[in-house]
Parts: structure tokens; sequence; C-alpha cells
């Protein structure tokens, strides 16, 4: 009987030897599992990692080419710009031509999947139609430091017609865009990334004038404005609104695109509707717009017809100002301080803005405390 047992307890010795060399011969010829492209960044993005830096491969430049592969693949985009027309010219020429394009810009984040609310803002108090102005705020929550944002903004008044309504729906589609792009990667930047369309400006107050007002309690951690007025126009540089000390933060949030031929600052100071809201309430403010005009015979961009939009340059468009933005939401540090009234006013002289705003009968209400920081 022992020696029965002994031969079983060979036996089985030997049997097991031959199936786990047979379960190892089984695994190699096993495909390995395919490594997740993304895991690196999203380990990154639980670590306290560096923003843009010209010296290591960080977080943004790790994310940068993700957007601009989304902003430059299959996308809604073109439909988007359809809706946001038709939405424009309105069913019913007596209801407010706001509402639909509203509820189209709603479902395109939405459908985004990105968190999104509508505000409204009384703007035309002594006005019997019209007086509220309502603004489309979508959000991507910052992994760090949510109550800080970044905004990346754009107009959604409907103009009645022409190249004008054809930018505006440009520039609309643009910022929904943008959110869908950053929101496909799975990461997350260190602080919120707040993508606004304006509208109320038929009612008497610009939509930017309406939200800074709106929102002047927490404006002090505003990081950044990125205001987009440059539709399917070639762009190629950020407009600083006078503002030097923000060049060497928005150069590293810029890094990742310098291949696209974004390198150019500008530092003058527009009048634009988009933007002077944000400056007046001493936010650092980028203005994208195009230096080439929209009847360019070469690169017309905007056009009665729709399907003549130049839609390859609107995506680079897109990835320019969701990779500005991202890296403005993820740097260390922020760009640049919130401004005083006083050096606001210094700003305004020194850059002729002041000129011009009193011949646009803004300076009064700047003068009062009624538009811009407060005195």
């Amino acid at each position: 009987m022992n020696g029965f047992i002994k031969r079983l307890s060979k036996f089985s010795v030997a049997f097991l030897a031959i199936s786990q060399a047979a379960c190892l011969a089984a695994s190699a010829q096993l495909t390995p599992a395919e490594p997740d492209p993304l895991a690196r960044i999203r380990d990154a993005a639980k670590t306290n990692v560096q923003a843009c830096s010209a010296t290591e491969e960080t977080l943004c430049e790790q994310v940068a080419p993700k957007i601009i592969a989304n902003a430059q693949g299959d996308s809604p985009f073109a439909e988007n710009i359809r809706r946001l027309m038709e939405g424009a010219r309105g069913p019913d020429p007596a209801s407010p031509r706001e509402a639909p394009v509203v509820q189209w810009a709603l479902a395109a984040f939405q459908n985004a999947g990105v968190a999104v609310r509508t505000e409204e803002y009384l703007v035309a108090p002594k006005s019997t139609h019209n007086a509220v102005a309502e603004i489309v705020v979508a959000e991507i929550r910052g992994r760090e430091k949510p109550d800080e944002w970044v905004l990346l903004g754009a107009d959604l008044d409907p103009s009645d017609s022409g190249d004008v309504a054809v930018d505006a729906a440009c520039n609309a589609a643009l910022v929904i865009e943008s959110a869908r792009d950053i929101q496909l990667t799975g990461v997350r930047p260190r602080r919120s990334v707040r993508f606004v369309l304006f509208g109320g400006e038929r009612q008497g107050m610009t939509g930017p004038w309406a939200y800074a007002k709106g929102h002047r309690m927490e404006l002090d951690r505003a990081r950044a404005a990125v205001l987009f007025d440059a539709a399917a126009n070639p762009l190629n540089d950020f407009v600083l609104n006078g503002r030097r000390d923000l060049e060497p933060g928005v150069r590293e949030a810029m890094k990742p695109i310098e291949s696209m031929g974004v390198t150019g600052l500008s530092y003058g100071a527009p009048l634009e509707t988009g933007s002077i809201d944000f400056l007046l309430e001493g936010i650092p403010t980028l203005l994208a717009t195009s230096s080439e005009p929209n009847n360019s015979a070469s690169q017309r961009a905007s056009s009665n017809a729709i399907d003549k939009i130049d839609l390859k340059e609107l995506k680079r468009n897109t990835a320019i100002a969701a990779v500005t933005a991202f890296g403005l939401a993820e740097r260390a540090e922020p760009i640049g301080a919130r401004q005083s009234r006083g050096e606001i006013e210094t700003l305004l002289n020194a850059t002729g803005l002041a000129d011009k705003m009193k011949t646009e009968d803004i300076w009064p209400l700047w003068e009062s405390g009624k538009r811009g920081r407060v005195p």
C-alpha cells in the first residue's frame, strides 16, 4: 500500500508539472492586453504635476495631442453650426430669436457630456420686450481648485443675416466643441474651465457685462478670460489688451500648439464688446481675433451660405482655443493678478482705451461704477 501511495504521489507531481507547463505555453501565445493609452495621463492628473514648461513634458503637453486629435476628428461641429443658424432665423418672427438658439446650445453641451445651465439677467428693466438676457454656461470642474476658473466665451446673440450671423454661429459652435474635445480626454485640469455663450446685447446690455456684474462676488477667483471672435478665419495670435505681464504665462500655456503656428502675442487693447468688461474688472483677458478680413478672396470664412465655411480652419481654431484654455487652467500659478481699479484706469489711459470709451459713452458708466470694478 505504501508503495502504491508513493507511486501515486510521483504521478500527481508529474501531472501538475505538465499542467503548469501547458498553461505557460498557452499564455505565451495569448496577445497581451492593450495598455490604456491615457492611463499615464490620468495618473499624472492625480499628482501635483507642474503646468506647461519649456524643460520637460508636462500634463498640458501630454493632453494637448489628444485635444487636437479630438478637434480634428469626426464631430457634430458642422451640424451644430447649421442648427445654431436655423435657431437664429427662428421659427416665428414674432418670438424672441434667442430662445431656439439657447435651447440648441444647451442640447449640444449636454450631448458633449458637459454639465450646463442657463443664467438669466435683467438687462433692460424699462423695456417692455426682451428685458431678460439668457447666458449659457457649461463647466468642466477642476480637480484641485474647482472654485478657481478660466473662462472661454463667445457671443450667442443671433444677427439678422449675412456674414456676421455665420461668424457668430461659428464662434458659438467653437466654444461648444472645445468643451467636447477637453471632456473626451477624460482628464480634468487643475482649475475649472467655464464655457460661456453670451446673449443680451440686443436688449441693451452686453452678455459679458451682465455676466461680470452677476458674478462680481467671485471675480477674485477668475484666473483668465479668453474671448473668441475669429470664427473660421486664420488665427495666429492672441491680443493681451495692454497687459505685458501676462506674456510669460500665456506663452507657457501655448507651448503645446507652437507647431500649429500659434506663436504671436499682441499688446493692443481694442474696444471689443466681448472683452472690455473682463478687462474693466481687472481679469487677465485674452482676445482671439483674426488679422485677416472676412472678405479675403483667398480665405473667405464667412458667407451667407453655410457650406462655404472653412471647416478645416475652424477646427484648427478650436484646437487652439481648447488647448489654451486647458493650459491656463492647468498652470501651477495664475498667468497674472487681478488688477485694482487704479491699475485698470492706468491701463485704460496708457492704451488709449479711455478715449475710445469716452467716444462710445462707456466712460461715464466706468466712472460711476456701473460698469467695471467697483470703486
